[in-house]
């Protein structure tokens, strides 16, 4: 019974969603077909670099999610995992440029998605910090 109310506690944060969407777009990313280069859909399974950025990612994610008593940590994981989606971004660009000719397909914007709900989680955890100081000031 503990380990469930100690879920609902971790679930009930908006930026435990935030940290969870973003895990599960960094895997989607993975199987969504992110260019069409000739006639070939490239996904980023087929670029190892891609993959494993994008799996750094999902975890670290999901570590930030279970660093939900510590905030300061949750922020400096999210900081990391942004620098992370930063790379994974250049990354992407880079082997889609390679050969110059590509056309976007549906896919190539999810690791952008995935920096706006990993700078909004953020938010919410300095948000959630700045309200217990205030709260620690009143007592």
């Amino acid at each position: 019974m503990k380990s469930y109310s100690y879920l609902c506690i971790m679930i009930q944060r908006i930026q435990s969603v935030y940290f969870m969407l973003a895990a599960i777009l960094a895997v989607v990313f993975l199987f969504i077909p992110n260019i069409e280069q000739n006639d070939v859909f490239l996904r980023a399974v087929d670029i190892w670099a891609v993959m494993g950025l994008c799996i750094l990612v999902a975890i670290i994610s999901i570590v930030a999610i279970f660093l939900f008593k510590n905030r300061s940590s949750q922020i400096k994981i999210g900081r990391l995992n942004i620098v992370l989606i930063l790379i994974l971004m250049g990354v992407a660009v880079y082997f889609e440029l390679q050969d110059g000719d590509f056309q976007p397909y549906f896919g190539i914007g999810l690791p952008l998605i995935v920096l706006i709900l990993n700078v909004l989680a953020i938010q919410a955890v300095q948000a959630d910090d700045k309200l217990i100081r205030s709260a620690d000031r009143l007592r």
